[in-house]
């Protein structure tokens, strides 16, 4: 006979001995048999087309100190996902098995670690920051997935867009047009190298353009290109072999570069082209740098080099005589300076481009070149070169995000005691929103100051110079000034899988105009201008455009100009 209280005791026992075996089976399947633990972020279940997805997709293992990269495990996504439903379908069939996925090598190239490296915080989000801006990639997402003792197994998902594009198009953007044909590959035969050709026609120009670059030579983090350009009024040829400063933690960098351009140019008088004239220039550089110093997030690196550049200038014979005929000058110089910096950034969505993760940086950058060019070198005259840059975060949350940037740039002659094509510029920017919002606000301040410029330098102000509802070139001066506001859409709107729309309201303020009085332009006060426009991005095709479609209304300005701007144009931010 069996007592209560000894069924209890069996039954107490056995629930025991079963809770034990659940216990151990969750944590068997945590750690693994091999005794390895396995992240429960994995990048077979994020989402590339929610942005979001991806940043919510965090690691949530604990990195033992001293790992090492034990295994690099590359995923790569094709264009079209056949297993949705949405997406199953035989165009997008063929495009995926048209399209030569991108090699494994070519996407390990851009990783700033290799297998044996020791795991250092932050190396893995540079690397995501270093693939979202390749051209061939709709989306990248690199984390720790296994941590095995001290060894890790990290894994790289990456998404191909399609690259090999016939391009014919047209923009139009101030009263003037252009139209393009052509076919590139950023992407070619899934290298990662990129192989344009394309043909030009614009109001100043027609031109017919090869390119190439190798972001990567023989996997290495060097980098080569070349490109060259047929025009009607003259030819473009470049040249640059680099190895940059390709990671924050690069501790060198050296760089060659060669150009020779010639075109013709417009003399621009009250906005009016008066005469044309033929303008040459020839530029080599070579220069270098070392990482000197990090303490935290801050980075201090030494910067020098050399320089040449000489600029020519030449009358056309059927045009009429110039009343300033651009004097030649040579520039010819070494030159040292500094970069100091903080290595701090955020990821955010919707900033300036739609549904996608951006990389913004919560930070500053100083950087300052100073050289001396003078007559022994091949100089024109003695000059002191003097160009610095400062920009800086002023404030970085989920909603709001500010920034700003102070410039100068140009030299000194001491032959006559005075600047020449000094310029600088303040920037102001301020977005509100986006990042957790389908809608935000924007709005930029830029104002310019420029003494002595030479006759071939200009400040200008219109529909290409961010005065929408104007023709382009309507004021130029040596000040210019200019206010944008902008109410911006992101609905989460996806048709086909294969487009993102957004929206956008916008009012612009602006002048150009001489500080000595000089006439600037049909309209020598302040313009303003409102419009609306629409954004248009494909999610799979040419990632990195977007297509600007802006119908801006003048609200001053002279007879002359259409009541209605018209601007259509390829642009790579919102």
């Amino acid at each position: 006979m069996v007592h209560c209280s000894d069924a209890r005791a069996v039954l107490s026992g056995m629930l025991a001995v079963l809770g034990g075996i659940v216990f151990s089976a969750g944590v068997w399947a945590q750690s693994g048999v091999d005794g390895c633990v396995v992240s429960e972020v994995q990048p077979e279940a994020i989402d590339l087309d929610r942005p979001r997805d991806q940043l919510a997709r965090q690691s949530d293992l604990a990195i033992p100190d001293g790992a090492r990269i034990g295994r690099i495990r590359i995923l790569r996504r094709p264009i079209f996902d056949t297993s949705d439903s949405e997406q199953d379908h035989f165009l997008y069939q063929t495009l995926n098995a048209l399209n030569t996925p991108t090699w494994k090598s070519a996407l390990r190239a851009q990783l700033v670690f290799d297998q044996g490296d020791v795991y250092e915080p932050g190396m893995i989000a540079e690397s995501e920051r270093i693939l979202r801006q390749r051209e061939y990639l709709t989306a990248a997402w690199v984390g720790v997935t296994r941590v095995c003792g001290d060894e890790l197994v990290v894994s790289v998902l990456a998404r191909d867009t399609w690259t090999l594009l016939p391009s014919f198009g047209a923009t139009r953007s101030g009263g003037e047009s252009t139209t393009n044909a052509g076919i590139s590959d950023p992407n070619f035969l899934g290298t990662g190298k990129s192989l344009g050709v394309s043909y030009t026609s614009g109001p100043d120009r027609t031109e017919t353009s090869v390119d190439f670059n190798d972001p990567n030579v023989l996997g290495s983090h060097w980098q080569t290109g070349f490109s060259y350009d047929e025009r009607s009024d003259g030819r473009a040829r470049s040249v640059y072999l680099q190895r940059p400063f390709y990671s924050e933690r690069a501790g060198w960098r050296a760089g060659i570069r060669g150009l020779d351009d010639v075109r013709e140019e417009s003399r621009l008088v009250g906005a009016e082209a008066i005469a044309d004239y033929r303008r040459s220039r020839d530029y080599a550089s070579i220069d270098w740098g070392w990482r000197l110093a990090q303490r935290d997030d801050r980075q201090l690196r030494l910067l020098g080099g050399y320089r040449y550049e000489a600029f020519g200038f030449e009358r056309l014979s059927d045009e009429p005589a110039l009343d300033v005929l651009p004097k030649e000058r040579t520039l010819s110089y070494p030159w040292v300076g500094f970069d100091l910096r903080e290595n701090r950034f955020r990821e955010m969505v919707n900033l300036t481009r739609l549904q996608r993760v951006e990389d913004v940086r919560d930070g500053f950058v100083w950087r300052t070149e100073l050289g001396y060019s003078w007559p022994e070198l091949g100089a024109t005259e003695d000059r002191v070169v003097l160009n610095t840059a400062f920009r800086d975060a002023l404030l970085a949350t989920d909603t709001n995000y500010a920034r700003y940037e102070i410039s100068q740039s140009g030299s000194y002659r001491l032959d006559e005691s005075r600047f020449e094509n000094l310029q600088g510029t303040f920037s102001l920017d301020y977005f509100y929103g986006g990042s957790v919002r389908w809608t935000s606000w924007y709005t930029n301040l830029s104002i310019t100051a420029a003494r002595h410029l030479t006759a071939d330098q200009q400040l200008l102000i219109g529909g290409e110079n961010g005065l929408r509802g104007y023709p382009s070139e309507y004021q130029q001066g040596n000040r210019r000034a200019l206010w944008t506001l902008e109410r911006r859409y992101f609905p989460d709107w996806h048709p086909f899988r294969l487009f993102r729309a957004g929206g956008v309201v916008f009012t612009d303020i602006g002048r150009a105009w001489f500080d000595d009085g000089r006439y600037s332009g049909p309209d020598e006060g302040v313009l303003k201008d409102v419009g609306f426009g629409i954004r248009l991005a494909s999610s799979r095709i040419e990632v990195q455009r977007m297509l600007h479609l802006d119908f801006a209304f003048p609200l001053d300005g002279d007879d002359s100009i259409d009541q209605m701007q018209v601007l259509l144009r390829g642009r790579t931010r919102f």
